[in-house]
């Protein structure tokens, strides 16, 4: 607030003591080079104190506009050299234009940097030259033409003194673009750098116009437009947040997607309004509308060409996240280690069986399991739960559901069976290939298992009571069988 308050009293008070002092006196004339010189001196400070706290592409952004701004103050110096200490008028062109013009791509290059995109960078050049070639052509058309024409000075001087205004409809154009595409925290930032081109253009092309018909003193009251420049300058880069990781994202405010279209608007309404007036479009003037409209139907080619392939990242994306979402709802519903259904999936496939048909569950607990994992480690153990596993999947009918519930405790689920007989055969036939020798890690390991049968009976009102049917009928056989310790065979 402070910041801002001090940089509207140096425009201000500017202003109004060159509206005071006598045009072309030499205290204007050093009033106004001397706040020139200052306020382009503390936009570049202000740049390099933003470039000071940022990092990546965002300091090296603002420490080009600082040496834009640095670059400007030299011009400055140059001209107030020639105007004060020798008490003349300056050379036109003299080596501190290259120092005015070097602000031109300083500043671009900075707005890119600080302000840029990564994608779509064909599509925004297009559209900054639409807007630049829009506001060439209103500029052209009503300022520059006539005072080109009626000018009286070398073509040499004519062509520096069109290169100010000229060079300041590329910055607008450019800090016009990328305030649509800013990130929500470098809007303000974004508008601030924009107001301040629009400021610098009205310096300059009221330095081209009074300069084209010899009439610019320096000292003018239109200097004030460049103070005003370089006070938004420096107001945006105080106002810079420090980037932080993911504000190069790009995120583009839907309304300002249309600014580059105004610009064409009111030219196309400029054309319209010259030829309804009788007056003759020049053909540098046709040219250039032409080329813009050029312009905007490539921008519409590139942007269908965009589209089309951001379609089509976009059906790749969905087809990822689909396979993502398959993966989880397995991870979900399947034991990690076997593959085998857990027990949520085991309950829900339980649950959805038709009422009926008969179910039978075959509830198994491996016999000497814990000595495996004892003699021989977890890894053993695992190797021999997968193995368990396979074998239940390779003994089972295609329509059971074969489940891990938890440790060395498995389950089938044994939709439609004929009868509690049929159940109790596979049962007896899983008992009878789980004694048989496995081959675990290099060693031979014999085990068994107990296996319990039950079925759904009439009234049974949830999954726990088959379950608990089939793991009280498994106890029952595990009582009856003698204690059993793992064989152990090296292979």
């Amino acid at each position: 607030m402070r910041a801002g308050l001090l940089g509207a009293g140096l425009v201000v008070g500017h202003f109004t003591a060159l509206r005071v002092l006598p045009p072309g006196s030499q205290a204007a004339t050093n009033l106004s080079v001397g706040v020139l010189i200052l306020s382009a001196l503390i936009a570049a400070a202000s740049a390099g104190a933003a470039a000071r706290r940022n990092t990546g592409r965002a300091r090296y952004g603002w420490a080009v506009l600082a040496l834009g701004m640095v670059g400007w103050a030299f011009g400055e110096t140059v001209w107030a050299f020639y105007v004060t200490f020798r008490e003349g008028h300056a050379p036109f062109p003299n080596v501190g234009d290259f120092g005015f013009l070097l602000m031109v791509p300083g500043a671009v290059a900075g707005m890119v940097a600080v302000l840029g995109v990564r994608r779509g960078l064909l599509r925004v050049m297009l559209d900054g030259l639409v807007i630049a070639g829009s506001l060439l052509f209103l500029s052209w058309a009503f300022i520059l033409e006539p005072v080109y024409q009626a000018g009286n000075l070398t073509a040499g001087a004519k062509a520096m003194s069109l290169a100010y205004p000229l060079s300041d409809v590329l910055l607008a154009a450019v800090a016009l673009i990328l305030l649509h595409r800013a990130a929500p925290g470098h809007r303000a930032t974004a508008a601030l750098i924009l107001a301040a081109a629009l400021a610098l253009s009205v310096g300059d092309l009221g330095f081209a116009y009074l300069n084209q018909h010899s009439t610019y003193t320096c000292g003018d009251p239109i200097d004030t437009g460049w103070v005003a420049g370089f006070v938004l300058m420096a107001l945006a880069a105080h106002r810079a947040p420090a980037a932080r990781p993911g504000d190069d994202a790009e995120q583009s405010v839907p309304i300002l997607l249309w600014l580059p279209y105004l610009p064409l608007a009111l030219a196309v309404l400029a054309a319209v309004d010259l030829l309804a007036s009788g007056d003759r479009l020049s053909a540098f003037l046709s040219v250039l509308l032409g080329t813009v409209l050029l312009l905007v139907l490539a921008r519409q080619l590139v942007a269908l060409r965009d589209n089309t392939a951001l379609s089509r990242d976009l059906h790749r994306v969905v087809a990822e996240l689909r396979e993502r979402e398959n993966e989880l709802h397995h991870l979900a519903y399947h034991d990690p280690l076997t593959g085998l259904a857990n027990r949520a999936l085991f309950v829900s496939a339980a649950e959805a069986a038709r009422a009926d048909e008969t179910l039978a569950v075959l509830y198994l607990d491996l016999d000497g399991f814990k000595p495996v994992n004892d003699l021989h480690g977890h890894a053993a153990g695992d190797a021999l739960l997968v193995e368990v596993g396979r074998l239940l999947r390779a003994h089972t009918r295609a329509e059971d559901l074969v489940a891990r519930l938890g440790g060395d405790e498995f389950a089938v689920l044994m939709p439609g069976v004929s009868g509690r007989s049929e159940a109790e055969d596979l049962a007896r036939r899983l008992t009878e290939r789980l004694t048989e020798p496995f081959g675990i890690l290099g060693h031979t390991v014999r085990i068994g298992a107990s296996v319990g049968v039950g079925l759904r009976e009439e009234g049974d009102l949830s999954v726990d009571a088959l379950l608990r049917r089939a793991d009280e009928s498994m106890y029952a056989v595990k009582s009856t069988r003698p204690g059993r310790r793992p064989v152990v065979e090296r292979v």
